[in-house]
């Protein structure tokens, strides 16, 4: 995927899910590392959306923390730091993202991360 493609609140949870996993001991990036950076972005779309349904975005954030610390870390001198990976689970993700591009041709991650849901309704 190209990231210039990403609209810059995108780039910027792209980003910010890559830092939390390294600041978390881990060595692959994964939806939910990016969920929790969707959660954390100041007027991002997501709270709101969370909000508007009657979901408790703190919950939900406590929840993806609680799920995040239960993961393996590495630590110590085999650890490579700043090296994350992006899961394959995520690339899929932001390839079902990338689908249907948002305004001018930007990608927006926030409103993609609904591809998977949809999916869901669908087969149910």
């Amino acid at each position: 995927m190209d990231m210039n493609r990403l609209t810059q609140k995108s780039q910027e949870a792209l980003q910010e899910a890559q830092s939390a996993a390294g600041r978390l001991g881990h060595t692959e990036v994964d939806g939910e590392h990016l969920l929790l950076a969707l959660l954390d972005q100041e007027e991002g779309l997501i709270p709101r959306l969370l909000q508007q349904s009657g979901t408790d975005p703190e919950g939900l954030r406590a929840a993806v923390r609680e799920e995040l610390s239960r993961r393996p870390k590495v630590t110590g001198p085999g650890a490579a730091p700043g090296q994350v990976f992006v899961t394959q689970r995520l690339a899929r993700l932001l390839r079902a993202a990338s689908g249907r591009p948002q305004h001018r041709d930007h990608h927006d991650v926030q409103h993609r991360l609904r591809a998977p849901s949809r999916r869901r309704h669908r087969r149910g």
